[in-house]
């Protein structure tokens, strides 16, 4: 048996564009010009970098994400988000297979569910964590850390999309699976569609 971790946005959630949508829409209410698509995505996944430095010029910003203050932004533009194709039936397989399945996510913990509710998926998550004023974000490994506190099962991995999921997975010592969505994939932990990651969990 597994204990699964997912990562929330751009792993299960096609909510990358609704994420820079977010962003220009705050930037523009706070009289900045936009950011490239790929210049916020740069700036959300690499460690080293202070999105709400970068995003709002805002040097102490007193919360572990960017998102927080600017909830109305986002709901708004997670209204377009969707799942990836084949999401759904993935995570009834994994239940199926027993897994013990768990969210891992940047995002603010008090908006998870919500998120996951809102796509009929919650119900099969058994821990689902975020960030708050007592949780670090990833890459530090302390969500991964919780999760495994009550996960039933000896083998572990989480499943992500950028290389804060990879660090969170590293500094906890489990395995870590890529997601490229529709791309061509090269590393033996990449998966590019739903099938060929269930396969890759069955192998572990």
């Amino acid at each position: 048996m597994l204990n699964v971790i997912f990562d929330m946005d751009g792993t299960l959630l096609d909510s990358e564009p609704s994420i820079c949508g977010a962003v220009n829409e705050i930037r523009e209410s706070l009289g900045f010009s936009k950011l490239s698509d790929e210049n916020i995505l740069h700036t959300i996944h690499t460690p080293s970098l202070n999105c709400a430095e970068v995003f709002y010029n805002i040097k102490d910003f007193p919360h572990k994400s960017y998102k927080v203050g600017f909830e109305k932004y986002f709901s708004k533009h997670y209204e377009n988000a969707t799942l990836f194709d084949g999401v759904d039936e993935m995570l009834k397989t994994c239940k199926e297979r027993k897994y013990f399945l768990a969210i891992a996510s940047n995002a603010p913990h008090s908006g998870l569910k919500p998120i996951l509710q809102k796509h009929k998926i919650a119900e099969f998550f058994d821990v689902i964590i975020g960030t708050d004023s007592h949780i670090e974000s990833k890459p530090n490994p302390m969500m991964i850390y919780r999760i495994l506190q009550n996960a039933p099962f000896k083998s572990s991995v989480f499943v992500g999309n950028c290389i804060k999921d990879e660090g969170a997975a590293t500094n906890a010592n489990i395995p870590y699976l890529q997601a490229k969505w529709g791309e061509e994939t090269h590393a033996k932990n990449e998966f590019s569609d739903a099938k060929e990651l269930l396969a890759k969990l069955e192998k572990i």
